[in-house]
């Protein structure tokens, strides 16, 4: 999975020590203030219902700071100017005794701009009701802070080291570069209730002169993100949840370490009755990866000897609908869920993954290695040594398996235009060896070799069509635009025949001799792969009673050996990829909720997002 989504994990215990410094220093320049004299930065320390808006703001909007406070925004707004550091719109904190907040009320607003929304760190029992949290996007880190260039907001509504708490009834909109709304650390119970969620995904921001857009994370954003350690028995019920990045909604995992010691863990959270559509993935060329733009995802992060997933969690009666990923993803080591009575429709990959064992692989080219072409007669080509030099005209893949293969050269769909030793054509242009049109067009048959171009889908993709349609060997070039000349690139799993890279001069010179007349060539390898498992596949989970309909691989797709420990029943599937399965009746599914689609309306309502049910159908 994406290796750049490790923000929280690595941030948490530690992250939340610095917040509650700074909100010390804080204390002591803010000042309590009644209604009539609220500003940037005033403690708000009994009930108050505001009579104008507060900002621009250039650090906090407002400190809540005590217990059974009722701030009522009163249809007004709070915003920010969009200062440095990690500033929330309203901060629900400790109060000068240091009780920690309790049965707190924050509603009826807007809240717009800061690098957090509605921020509650620790106490428990508050309430966040019937607020608009917008464009809160962590945008800019100072160089001042105690850790630059590590963010601790980026959310609408957070939730760190809390529990207890009620989140109902909001409109959270385009907020990042982790979500909309975020239950982050030992935050148990919590209910995350009828809220819409919607555009949180700011992929593409432009940077802020003198920072980095989305704290350098853009990829990470999901709709609704439960995040440990010690996230446990959470509830996510009847939200609308659309247009997010990573994830609609993100089951994020703990981290592991000795029982002994007592590490919390991620477990026993309940996601129930949501609406979840148009997780996406823009700006890719090729379909996302399992772990990227799904609707409901158990995610993996990091070394799996580290990061683990949450686990004996529910999924239950949600709709899972056109999202450019799957509509749920079930990731590697996430043991002992039940996903039952869910609907899986119209997704880019499969309705339901679940994810099988991730291997790691360590390539040797023991030698010795010959490319050579044999007719028309030629010298043979000089192998890249390590590191790759910019003369040498080959090197052996990584992922390369032994042999010595003398077959025919075919060229696979190769399109360039070779000027002063470089392509011109854009980069990530071809498509050579990408469909199974290429090879049926080039004339191949099983012991060719296929010479193929760099190009928009991936190596493994490449290569495993190679290998689909017999080649007895792969010779794989470079593009050929500046940087992406030499043979030094890629890799791919271990395979069992020969596979080459090498640079885009001496692809151009194989393809003008392929075209020019039959072409053999000799490639000789020598090379050790020795696998071990990184992480086992997902295990022990129940998957039931689900329905799945025009998803793009499978209804539902198990990549478990025999399914493993998985237990698949009663579902209604037309599509599988396994015996274990099986369709359990073929009857047309039930219409969609009325008005389910996309959603509209002005960002800047206050009273809250009109309900649909969206678990009654999928009872």
């Amino acid at each position: 999975m994406n290796t750049k989504r490790v923000r929280k994990l690595l941030r948490p215990l530690a992250g939340s020590a610095m917040l509650m410094t700074g909100l010390t220093a804080m204390a002591v320049t803010a000042r309590p203030a009644s209604a009539a004299h609220l500003s940037c930065g005033s403690m708000v320390m009994a009930s108050t219902k505001l009579a104008a808006d507060i900002g621009p703001c250039a650090g906090d909007g407002l400190l809540l700071m005590g217990s059974n406070i009722n701030l009522n925004l009163n249809g007004k707004r709070v915003f920010a100017a969009n200062g440095p550091g990690d500033n929330a719109g309203i901060r629900v904190v400790a109060g000068m005794t240091g009780v920690a907040p309790t049965g707190n009320i924050v509603r009826n607003g807007i809240v717009d701009g800061f690098d957090g929304g509605v921020v509650i760190v620790g106490g428990s029992r508050n309430t966040v009701t019937r607020i608009t949290a917008q464009n809160n996007i962590n945008d800019l880190q100072s160089v001042g802070e105690p850790f630059p260039g590590v963010c601790e907001l980026g959310e609408g509504i957070a939730i760190l080291n809390s529990s207890d708490n009620m989140i109902t009834s909001n409109s959270v909109i385009n907020n990042g570069p982790f979500g909309g709304i975020s239950v982050i650390e030992n935050s148990d119970r919590n209910q995350i209730r009828t809220n819409r969620v919607r555009n949180n995904n700011i992929q593409g921001l432009p940077a802020i002169p003198g920072g980095r857009a989305g704290c350098g994370n853009t990829n990470q954003d999901e709709g609704i993100r439960i995040e440990g350690p010690g996230a446990n028995d959470n509830v996510v019920q009847e939200n609308i949840v659309e247009k997010s990045l990573l994830a609609g909604i993100g089951l994020h995992g703990h981290i592991c370490g000795d029982p002994a010691a007592n590490t919390p863990a991620n477990t026993g959270t309940i996601v129930r009755g949501n609406f979840v559509s148009g997780t996406v993935n823009p700006g890719a060329t090729v379909p996302p990866g399992p772990a990227s733009a799904n609707g409901i995802s158990f995610l993996r992060q990091g070394p799996a000897g580290i990061v683990c997933p949450a686990f004996n969690t529910t999924v239950t009666g949600n709709i899972s609908q056109s999202n450019a990923g799957n509509g749920i993803f079930v990731a590697t080591n996430s043991a002992n869920n039940t996903i039952s009575g869910n609907r899986v429709a119209r997704n880019g990959l499969s309705g339901i993954l679940v994810e099988g064992p991730i291997f790691g692989n360590v390539f040797t080219n023991v030698g010795p290695t010959l490319f050579d072409v044999v007719t028309p007669d030629r010298a043979p080509f000089v192998l890249s040594p390590a590191p790759p030099a910019p003369s040498a005209d080959f090197q052996v893949q990584s992922g390369s398996g032994s042999g010595d293969v003398t077959g025919r050269l075919v060229a696979i769909d190769i399109r360039f235009t070779a000027v002063g030793g470089l392509n011109t054509n854009p980069a990530d242009t071809s498509t050579s060896g990408c469909e199974q049109a290429d090879y049926t067009a080039a004339g191949f048959v099983a012991g060719n070799v296929a010479l193929i171009q760099r190009g928009t889908c991936t190596f493994e993709a490449k290569i495993a069509l190679a290998v689909a349609n017999g080649a007895s060997a792969v010779v794989l070039f470079n593009e050929g635009q500046t940087g992406r000349t030499t043979p030094a690139f890629g890799g791919v799993a271990p395979r069992t025949i020969p596979l080459l890279t090498t640079s885009f001069a001496v692809g151009v010179e194989l393809t003008n001799l392929a075209r020019a007349g039959a072409v053999t060539v000799r490639v000789t390898t020598n090379t050790t792969n020795v696998q071990s498992v990184r992480a086992p596949g997902a295990g022990g989970n129940t998957l039931n009673a689900n329905i799945g309909r025009n998803n793009v691989r499978f209804d539902g797709e198990d990549l478990n050996l025999n399914c493993g420990t998985n237990n698949w029943s009663n579902n209604d599937f037309l599509t599988v990829n396994q015996h274990c399965v099986d369709p359990d009746s073929m009857v047309p599914p039930p219409a969609l909720p009325a008005g389910a689609g996309p959603l509209t309306g002005s960002s800047d309502e206050v009273d809250g997002p009109s309900r649909r049910s969206v678990s009654s159908t999928n009872s």
